[in-house]
């Protein structure tokens, strides 16, 4: 199921986003993790690299992961 929302949005061109985006930002991580983050509209530096979470907000979710005993790298396959 997730696969096919991906190639939905992956291939999406309702808004005028569609037209600036340099990458689609739809997440990434074990589909079948006990957890989800959901964040806000990804940021110019998530655009640029194309990956949540990368900027200074995703360096303290990285540090809100950790004081939890969770690593995105560990975690999010």
């Amino acid at each position: 199921m997730m696969e096919f929302f991906r190639q939905q949005i992956l291939n999406c061109t309702r808004c005028e986003l569609s037209k600036t985006r340099k990458h689609v930002i739809f997440g990434e991580g074990n589909p079948n993790a006990d957890i989800l983050i959901i964040g806000e509209a990804p940021g110019r530096d998530e655009d640029l690299i194309g990956r949540p979470f990368v900027g200074l907000s995703g360096q303290l979710l990285d540090k809100i992961l950790a004081a939890c005993g969770f690593t995105r790298q560990k975690h999010c396959p």
